[in-house]
């Protein structure tokens, strides 16, 4: 497998040096078996479980080590979009080494100060702005080079009421029901299937990654499953529950959560936004994709950047999209969504790396 980065006039020693360092974040014979056989599974993550070792087979899956260069907290960073309007749902999360983000914090204080971004959100919604658009190919770019981690983006078309269970609008009112007998908390239908959707995603991903002792940290978008505070400290306890089903016997001495705030660190709403973007940019190109008539049609300003960037993985970053639709017979169907380039960019150097 091969991961892309931009060639500066790279010489053979640089090469030969990144190279081995992107070999020492990648996480080697990885196990892919977290649904043990007596372990009582839902169907989104059986498709999470049955796409990467698909994708495995085929080379093509790079998963991060977060426990390389003494990471000790491993942190998940989650955006939504599709909610109020398109065809699809679609679910983005960061999962990253928290102790080894110095470097891109850094060199985003330098990119807001060129780019005149100030303590600005960097979000879908304002990428019409042009000192956004300017930036973004800097941002994308410096998280490709400088955050160790895996960035899931999950779409679900919305002929899908619900992934957990039969295709009907009571199921979903039977989830509710559940939460609320398990004491976590009073939601609507529709709240209580995203809830549960975002949550054995991020329990599914800490199974996955995240090593005996390190600490555990989650942070989601400010939206429906994270209203209030109340709702959040059910949604912690949800997540904190169903991270003890799919890593039982494991140990996280800290494990928690939280929410942006209006004085939160820049450093992490950099992270989260990057969910931000990939999620909304995403959503937006499948809508468009649905209703126009050619292969030939326009995007939203900044997010053909977000596009690209999906389309190679990065020298620490890697990436993984994949799509759950209806299938034929009342079935769910699922694939991975690839993004290729049109034209080969110039300038790029191929740094193997053996999984």
């Amino acid at each position: 497998m091969q991961e892309a980065v931009g060639n500066e006039g790279l010489n053979a020693e640089q090469v030969r040096f990144l190279t081995d360092f992107a070999n020492s974040l990648v996480l080697k014979r990885p196990d892919l078996e977290i649904l043990k056989p007596d372990l009582e599974c839902n169907e989104l993550v059986k498709i999470l479980q049955d796409m990467m070792q698909k994708s495995h087979r085929r080379g093509r899956l790079i998963l991060p080590n977060l426990a390389a260069h003494g990471n000790e907290t491993v942190a998940i960073f989650s955006d939504y979009a599709g909610e109020s309007s398109g065809d699809f749902h679609t679910y983005t999360f960061l999962t990253c080494g928290y102790n080894t983000n110095a470097c891109f914090i850094r060199k985003m204080t330098d990119i807001r100060a060129t780019w005149q971004l100030g303590d600005k959100e960097i979000a879908f919604k304002d990428f019409r702005m042009g000192q956004m658009q300017r930036a973004l190919p800097d941002y994308l770019k410096a998280a490709d080079l400088l955050v160790h981690g895996f960035l899931l983006t999950v779409v679900i078309d919305k002929g899908l009421l619900t992934v957990f269970g039969a295709n009907e609008k009571k199921t979903r009112a039977s989830l509710s029901e559940t939460l609320q007998t398990a004491g976590l908390g009073s939601w609507k239908p529709e709240s209580a299937e995203k809830l549960l959707r975002v949550v054995h995603t991020v329990s599914f991903l800490v199974a996955l990654l995240a090593r005996p002792g390190q600490k555990i940290f989650w942070m989601s978008d400010n939206d429906t499953i994270c209203a209030n505070e109340a709702l959040h400290r059910h949604a912690l306890d949800l997540f904190s529950r169903t991270v003890g089903h799919y890593a039982p016997g494991r140990h996280f001495p800290v494990f928690g959560g939280g929410a942006p705030f209006k004085d939160s660190s820049l450093g992490l709403t950099d992270l989260l936004s990057l969910a931000d973007i990939t999620a909304s940019s995403v959503e937006h190109y499948l809508t468009r994709k649905n209703a126009s008539d050619t292969v030939d049609f326009e995007v939203k300003a900044g997010s053909h950047s977000v596009l690209q960037w999906l389309a190679h993985d990065g020298l620490s970053l890697s990436k993984m999209t994949l799509i759950v639709r209806p299938g034929v017979d009342g079935g769910i169907e699922t694939a991975n969504l690839g993004f290729t380039l049109t034209e080969k960019p110039e300038n790029v150097t191929a740094i193997p790396v053996v999984i």
